[in-house]
């Protein structure tokens, strides 16, 4: 039904992932930003954790059957030949013999994009599953502006760290040096430590903040490993990890303490 044309960067289909599987070596792995790929699921009338696609630019596709479909998540150059515009946010139905191509990326570092009835991958072809029986949206989603602050919690290993590391990483900013599906490394303020020598291998979350003997963190996405032995100083929030994930490459993040609700 659809010919991938282009993979482009690091693009995968994906569900939401399988979390509490940590104890056999597997992290949730999924789609690295699940927030923005339930989001697009929801517009063509999916259920949230249905298979779509991730990409970081690049994608083209072309659509021998119409298809109903929507993006979320980054904001990237679109194109469609054949067909109507697609704009963020919004579903729409592109017809057979139509084109479409995630270009270069504008804002974040991640899109998702769902095809009603879920995306089932066949070498360099796709076909669409089931319908889902749901109306799609009949509104264009807003794009939620972008969260460059990640609320934090303090780290398991926080004694290894000297009395001025918490304080830096509340205080400093950090440049996204780098983003993969294991994590985003940052450069800025070093982060020193009050102990030398490694850790043996412990376990490890997604969000954690990993501080390797150069004292620049690296926060851990979906794909992370399940054991580490760098010390970790500090968790973002669950609710932020979203935010971690879409950060681009040259964008700067800062960090704030986590707060327990009242």
């Amino acid at each position: 039904m659809i010919h991938v044309e282009s993979w482009g960067i690091a693009t995968s289909v994906v569900d939401a992932g399988r979390s509490g599987r940590a104890w056999l070596g597997q992290s949730r792995g999924g789609a690295v930003d699940p927030e923005a790929l339930a989001l697009a699921n929801r517009l063509v009338g999916n259920p949230k954790r249905t298979l779509g696609i991730e990409t970081s630019g690049g994608l083209q596709l072309i659509i021998h059957r119409p298809v109903m479909l929507a993006l979320a998540g980054a904001l990237a150059d679109v194109a469609v030949t054949g067909g109507l515009p697609v704009g963020w946010g919004q579903p729409v139905v592109l017809p057979a013999g139509s084109r479409l191509r995630v270009g270069r990326l504008l804002d974040g570092a991640r899109v998702y994009v769902a095809l009603r009835g879920g995306a089932v991958v066949r070498g360099d072809e796709l076909s669409v599953g089931p319908d889902p029986a749901v109306p799609a949206a009949t509104v264009s989603a807003p794009r939620p502006a972008a969260r460059t602050t990640l609320r934090v919690w303090p780290g398991p290993r926080s004694a290894w760290f000297s009395d001025s590391a918490w304080p830096t990483l509340l205080t400093a900013g950090y440049t996204v040096t780098s983003t993969s599906r294991v994590g985003v490394r940052l450069a800025g303020a070093p982060l020193t430590r009050a102990r030398p020598g490694q850790l043996p291998s412990e376990g490890m979350v997604e969000g954690a903040v990993q501080v390797p003997p150069d004292g620049q963190p690296i926060i851990m996405l979906a794909d992370h490993p399940t054991t580490g032995g760098y010390p970790v100083i500090a968790v973002v929030d669950p609710a932020d990890v979203a935010a971690a994930a879409q950060a681009a490459p040259g964008s700067t993040l800062r960090f704030s303490p986590a707060r327990h609700p009242r």
